[in-house]
């Protein structure tokens, strides 16, 4: 990807194609004691990204323990030098755990020692050849688990001093100790922290990640505040326009939100207001709260962004898999995280809809959190669409709110149902080198029901087939490379006879497409 150079050299960012988004505090404390050292913490976060298509490094400013806390995250704390914040650990004696321990003195050690967590890894991330930008959760509420409440004392003391800045109850409980943004003061305090991190540090821009979490606003509040948060981000602009002027370089600000446009406006996030008005420079397109998408409506964001050089970046799937069937794991082998073809698949998708770059998001975790010997292939691979289309993928159509419709019950005879599966393979094209199976789990499917399937108007023959029952769970591989094709595929099922043996309906829980190379 070409680099653009300012006039002391340095490279600033061009449009970037693959974005790490890293939870900073979390890789301090993660699996070795303390001290972590500049070494340590330049092997655990830029040398994992070496070798990779990442090109951009998303790094967290806010303290995250994640496993190393009982209540997993905190909110609103800091491991890095600031006179605006709270510095996490600063003035206490002890703490709840070890993990907890570790950050304060990881983060601790790095500043005594002249230098701090953002500043290493700008220096070692631009050494590798990446940009940096550094990264706020805007609004998290991981505090509402703390059990001592405002008293805990992991709870930030800004809000123990300041309990009328908070959201309070009527938002539910997840966002209870969450932010105003309808309270000045809340707007001043944050707008400081960003103010004092793009003054003291060489960053390539700043990232707001709205999605955690994207309740900014009490009840019906968030259409009327939303030029609240607009105007943080004109602020926010300027900031970085100033001090790029300075340096000679154009630094750049990025936003993550959930997919949802509508709905963004409602919790004031006026998303189409940044496009239009040329405010953000790279919006990343992610599922709704903190979540993920097997696919996002990318297609709507790249028209507001039309004729604009603002860069629409999809978010890939998380590490952390969720909503897969328990009989996946014992007829196939599935681990508990995502496999590269899975990644690859989701990757091919955003591209094929139009994405300006793929954005990385939990899963430099699952070394971590699931298996150390987790190997992050997919990193080498998803950055360039046109290699994507030569290997093996994995398509999932997505749950009910993840960028898809399932389960769906067909209870009775007669019963029909239409599911839609986009796939980014031109198979026509390619189908001397590669096979396609389309994999259906439908549960209390027996031998005795006749269900009739159909893929793009033609009928799959169920009785060639490849059949695996677990349980309630019946799998069927139809070899389907003669009707798939590139984009929007229906499949859709027919009930003609259910078996009276049977009382429970029958429930698609699983649509997939495999992509292979023919041996």
């Amino acid at each position: 990807m070409m680099q653009q150079q300012s006039p002391d050299g340095r490279r600033y960012p061009a449009p970037r194609r693959m974005i790490m988004g890293y939870c900073g505090a979390s890789l301090q404390a993660a699996d070795m004691e303390a001290p972590i050292g500049v070494e340590g913490l330049v092997r655990k976060a830029i040398d994992p990204l070496r070798e990779t298509m990442v090109d951009t490094l998303y790094w967290q400013m806010n303290t995250d323990p994640y496993f190393g806390s009982s209540t997993s995250h905190l909110t609103d704390w800091f491991s890095h030098p600031t006179q605006v914040g709270p510095i996490w650990g600063q003035g206490r004696q002890s703490f709840k755990t070890a993990g907890e321990w570790r950050i304060y003195e990881n983060a601790r050690e790095l500043i005594d020692g002249g230098t701090d967590p953002p500043r290493v890894i700008i220096e070692y991330g631009h050494a590798a050849g990446m940009d940096v930008f550094l990264g706020f959760r805007f609004n998290d509420g991981h505090d509402h688990a703390l059990p001592g409440g405002l008293d805990d004392p992991n709870m930030s003391p800004i809000k123990k001093e300041h309990p009328d800045w908070l959201l309070g109850p009527s938002v539910g409980d997840y966002s209870l100790f969450a932010y105003n943004f309808a309270v000045p003061e809340v707007r001043r305090y944050r707008m400081a922290v960003v103010a004092e991190t793009i003054a003291n540090y060489d960053l390539d821009g700043v990232d707001f990640d709205f999605c955690r979490w994207p309740v900014l606003f009490r009840p019906g509040e968030g259409e009327e505040g939303a030029r609240h948060i607009t105007e943080m981000l004109h602020e926010t602009k300027a900031l970085l326009e100033k001090k790029g002027g300075e340096a000679g370089r154009r630094l750049f600000l990025s936003v993550r939100v959930p997919y949802d446009l509508d709905e963004t406006r409602r919790e004031g996030m006026d998303v189409r207001t940044w496009i239009q008005e040329r405010i953000v420079d790279i919006v990343v397109v992610a599922g709704t709260g903190g979540g993920w998408n097997y696919r996002l409506p990318v297609e709507e964001y790249r028209g507001l962004a039309a004729g604009m050089d603002c860069k629409i970046v999809a978010q890939n799937l998380d590490g952390f898999k969720e909503h897969r069937p328990r009989s996946a794991h014992v007829l196939f082998g599935e681990g508990d995280y995502y496999s590269t073809e899975m990644h690859r698949a989701v990757a091919a998708r955003h591209w094929q809809a139009g994405a300006d770059g793929i954005y990385i998001w939990n899963q430099d975790w699952v070394k971590f959190a699931k298996d150390d010997r987790f190997n992050p292939q997919s990193w080498r691979e998803i950055g360039d669409p046109d290699g994507l289309a030569e290997l093996d993928k994995h398509y999932l159509v997505g749950p009910s709110g993840r960028g898809g419709d399932l389960p769906v019950e067909v209870a009775g005879d007669g019963d029909k149902v239409r599911i839609r599966i986009d796939i980014a393979d031109d198979l026509p094209a390619a189908r001397r080198h590669l096979e396609a199976v389309l994999r259906v789990m439908v549960e209390q499917l027996t031998s005795l029901d006749r269900v009739r399937f159909e893929l793009n108007g033609a009928r799959l023959d169920a009785a060639s087939a490849t059949v695996r029952y677990n349980y309630n769970d019946c799998w069927l591989d139809f070899t389907v490379a003669d009707v798939l094709k590139r984009g929007w595929n229906d499949l859709c099922l027919t009930v003609e006879a259910r078996t009276p043996h049977v009382e429970a309906p029958l429930a698609i829980r699983s649509v997939e497409v495999l992509i292979r190379s023919r041996s």
